[in-house]
């Protein structure tokens, strides 16, 4: 079994990400960008700093690609995550319609691109997930 200290990063990450968001009330969604991705520059500086990983600044093609794609995709998630709570979406709504349509869609490209397997189990926490969020759409 895979560690699930990484996991729980992300969890805690997520908890504190969404309740800052949906915390900033009316909150320009700009300059709280810019200071979000000035600590992650800081927090990334600071980590390949202490480093001992010697591809730590190798700035290959992988590295430039895969980072601009993720760094338009946070950016895209920050900036909708902003206006999502500020049309009105609940806290306990919007991540968990957002994430279940994610998980979905990442599925399919597991299993179509990446050859993983979808065997029952799966499938049926997939169906599960999906029924929940549609509760919560009609909640």
């Amino acid at each position: 079994m895979p560690s699930a200290l990484p996991l729980a990063v992300v969890i805690v990450a997520g908890i504190v990400y969404h309740v800052a968001q949906k915390g900033s009330g009316d909150a320009s969604p700009w300059p709280m960008l810019i200071v979000a991705y000035a600590t992650a520059l800081a927090m990334a500086l600071g980590l390949a700093l202490t480093s001992d990983d010697p591809r730590r600044w190798h700035f290959g093609r992988i590295e430039c690609v895969a980072g601009v794609m993720i760094g338009l995709a946070a950016f895209g998630i920050e900036a909708g995550f902003f206006f999502v709570y500020r049309a009105g979406w609940k806290l306990g709504s919007a991540s968990v319609i957002a994430n279940v349509t994610c998980t979905a869609v990442l599925a399919l490209i597991g299993i179509t691109v990446f050859r993983e397997h979808l065997g029952a189990t799966r499938a049926a926490g997939l169906a599960l997930a999906a029924g929940g969020a549609a509760l919560l759409v009609r909640g």
